[in-house]
This record gives C-alpha cells, sequence and structure tokens, in this order.
C-alpha cells in the first residue's frame, strides 16, 4: 500500500511545486476579482481541485498515479472551461485529451505490465521498448496541448477566462513535463525515441511560432506561444544531456510565470477594450504604462532577454541542441527568433501605434499589480538564475 500512494520528492518534484503553487496562487487571486456570477464558487473550487491534483502528480512515485492526477486536473479544467462555454462546444476539446490519455495509458500499461510494477524507483536501469514509450511520448505532447496545433489551440482558449489560461500553460500542460522527467529520465529507452522526441518538438516550437503570424488576436498569438514554448522545454528534455536538461526545467519556471502573467496582462486588455483583435487595438501604453511596463517585461522574459531568467534556460536549451548536431542548434535559434517576432507584433499592435486608445476603460490596479508581480519575479529569477541552476543540479546528474 505505502509503495502504491507514496508520495516523495527531490529537488526536482520541489522545484516544480513552488512553480505549480505560485501560478495557482496568481491564479486564484487574479480570478477572485475578475471572476463573478452563480457558477464563480463551483469554479474556485475546481481551481483548488486543479492546483492539488497537479501537485499529487508532481510527488507521486507511482506512474498510474501521476497519470490519474492528471486526468484529474484535466476534468478540473474543463470544468473551469464551461464557464463561459457550453458543453458542447467543448466535445471536441474533450475527445481529444481522451484520445491523449488513451495513447498515455495505452503505453503505460504495456510497460508496467512488463515490469509488473508501477513504483517509480524501481524503475532505475531497465529498458523499455520504442512502441510503449513511442505512445506515451505522442500522447504527453498531445495532452499538453501541441498536437493538433490549429485545432486544438482555438477550442481550447476562446473565450476562456483569463485565469484558466494562465492554469493551462503554467501548471496543466507542465504535468506532461513531469511524466516526461519521471519516466524517460529514468528508464534506459532507445536513442531513437529521444530523437523522434526532439525532433517533434523543435517542429511543434517552430510551426507554432508561425502559426502566430498569421493570428489576429491575442488570444491566439498567446495559444501559439504556449505551444512554442512548451516544444522548446521538451526539446531541452529530449537531449538527455545535463545543460538540456537543466535548460528545460528552468524554462517551465520562466515560461510558466511569464506566460501565466501575459494572459493576466491579456484579461485586462479586452475588460479594458472590450475586444482582442489586436488589428482593433494600439496605444494602450498611454493608457496603462505601468501594464505596458509589466508585459514587456514578460516578453522579454519568455523570449529570452538577458537578465531575465528566461535567457539563462534557453540558453542551456541552445547548448544542448548544438551538442547534439548543428540543425537542432540552428532549429533552436529559430524558434527563439519565431518567438522574438510574434511577442514584439503582439506587443506593437496592443500598446503601441496610433489605434483607438480613447476606447479605454480604467483597469484593475490590483489585477495590474498581479502582472507587475510576476514581471518582477521573471526579472529577479535571472538575476539570482544561479539559485535554481545550483539547486537543481545535484538532483538533474
Amino acid at each position: 500500500m505505502n509503495a502504491w500512494f507514496g508520495l516523495a520528492g527531490g529537488r526536482v518534484e520541489l522545484f516544480f511545486a513552488v512553480v505549480f503553487g505560485f501560478v495557482g496562487l496568481m491564479s486564484l487571486l487574479y480570478s477572485v476579482i475578475s471572476i463573478r456570477g452563480k457558477r464563480a464558487i463551483a469554479y474556485f473550487v475546481f481551481l483548488m481541485v486543479l492546483v492539488g491534483s497537479s501537485l499529487g502528480a508532481v510527488f507521486s512515485q507511482n506512474l498510474v498515479l501521476v497519470f490519474v492526477f492528471w486526468e484529474i486536473a484535466t476534468f478540473a479544467l474543463w470544468r473551469m472551461l464551461s464557464f463561459r462555454k457550453t458543453e458542447q462546444h467543448l466535445a471536441w476539446v474533450w475527445w481529444i485529451d481522451f484520445v491523449a490519455s488513451g495513447l498515455i495509458l495505452a503505453g503505460l500499461l504495456t510497460i508496467l505490465l512488463k515490469e509488473k510494477t508501477a513504483n517509480i524507483g524501481q524503475f532505475k536501469g531497465i529498458s523499455v521498448s520504442l512502441v510503449p514509450a513511442l505512445l506515451v511520448l505522442i500522447g504527453i505532447l498531445a495532452k499538453s496541448v501541441g498536437l493538433p496545433l490549429h485545432i486544438w489551440l482555438s477550442k481550447r482558449y476562446k473565450d476562456a477566462p483569463a485565469g484558466v489560461g494562465a492554469l493551462v500553460s503554467g501548471i496543466v500542460g507542465n504535468i506532461g513535463v513531469v511524466l516526461f522527467f519521471k519516466l524517460f529520465l529514468t528508464v534506459h529507452v532507445p536513442n531513437s525515441l529521444m530523437t523522434i522526441s526532439a525532433i517533434l518538438a523543435l517542429v511543434l516550437s517552430i510551426v507554432a511560432g508561425g502559426v502566430a503570424m498569421r493570428s489576429n488576436t491575442m488570444r491566439g498569438i498567446l495559444t501559439c506561444s504556449t505551444i512554442s514554448q512548451s516544444g522548446f522545454i521538451f526539446l531541452g528534455l529530449s537531449m538527455l544531456s545535463f545543460y538540456g536538461i537543466l535548460g528545460g526545467i528552468t524554462y517551465v519556471f520562466a515560461y510558466a510565470v511569464a506566460n501565466a502573467g501575459l494572459f493576466f496582462s491579456m484579461g485586462l486588455v479586452e475588460d479594458a477594450t472590450g475586444t482582442g483583435e489586436i488589428r482593433r487595438l494600439g496605444g494602450g501604453a498611454r493608457k496603462a504604462p505601468v501594464l505596458a511596463t509589466a508585459t514587456a517585461m514578460l516578453g522579454f522574459s519568455i523570449i529570452g532577454l538577458p537578465p531575465f531568467l528566461g535567457f539563462f534556460a534557453r540558453l542551456g536549451i541552445v547548448f544542448g541542441a548544438v551538442d547534439e548536431g548543428i540543425l537542432l542548434g540552428i532549429g533552436a535559434i529559430l524558434a527563439i527568433f519565431l518567438s522574438l517576432v510574434d511577442l514584439v507584433r503582439l506587443y506593437t499592435m496592443v500598446f503601441l501605434g496610433d489605434g483607438p486608445s480613447n476606447e479605454w476603460r480604467p483597469v484593475n490596479w490590483f489585477l495590474v499589480g498581479i502582472v507587475v508581480l510576476m514581471a518582477l519575479v521573471s526579472l529577479a529569477g535571472g538575476f539570482f538564475a544561479f539559485l535554481p541552476i545550483r539547486f537543481l543540479g545535484p538532483g538533474i546528474s
């Protein structure tokens, strides 16, 4: 019984827990002000269930329980998405999640039936064949909102509260990173699997960056950014090198905090202007200069500009990619460039220019303060980047 329900954590697990807890707390504070109506209580209950189940996945030492906790988090997310949508509209999202979960479960059961254990501690040193490992990998990428791009994204984020967008990008999608780390960095897998993983992750990152260029809504650009950054994280982990893994896990922190902050910021812009169409926006920096400054800082961290934490994390992933092959290194740099173009375009269209800035209504200063706090955390993470790097190092090596 202890082996089945055992919860334990090392340095990496504690790191994930801090990231998930912080994003969850910020989403809770943001939603307390922004969520109203008869279903608000249910919304907050499922928010707590989502955060709690994500922490369960982080600390669980049983692969089946990691999967179960992820399913609980997904169900809670589905109920939160229905806050502004009909369940019929969400059916497509649910079916994609169902198929992805089926792939993961099929792969895990194949592995567990062969090894006759689900305890992660007993998986060290064993070899896993390509087919079940590939099923788990594809399921993780799909469930982490990576596949299929254009269908998955628009359905999941359209009209969702900003707090939900932050939870998806900051927590739910990253549970896949937790499962990837616990399984594929514990067992021996064929080299071809990590090659496939790296290529898929890089293609997702680049394609998502390209799709964002065709989007004319804030949510569309941010959802593509979510996929691009998620793919970049999986690229780092797929390297199986110290710098690649360290960069990937560190970037979870940089991306989760900054991307959640951007969702909050864009939610405030939508509330202030009544639209998410970037062609109908502009001049926001004159109406909300503090929000504009904080948003720029968050974007800098995601892009990977110094001295923000994202710079050091991305640098580690690029080093790991170059070490594996020059083409992967070039692809990683291209993915970063596309992120730069997408977020600069988003910021320029929303906050700069001569758009209809007179249509901006006053923004809630408490919510702006949350965005500012997340921007400052991103900046402080860069100045003190040696702390997470030093903390994670022993847990990775």
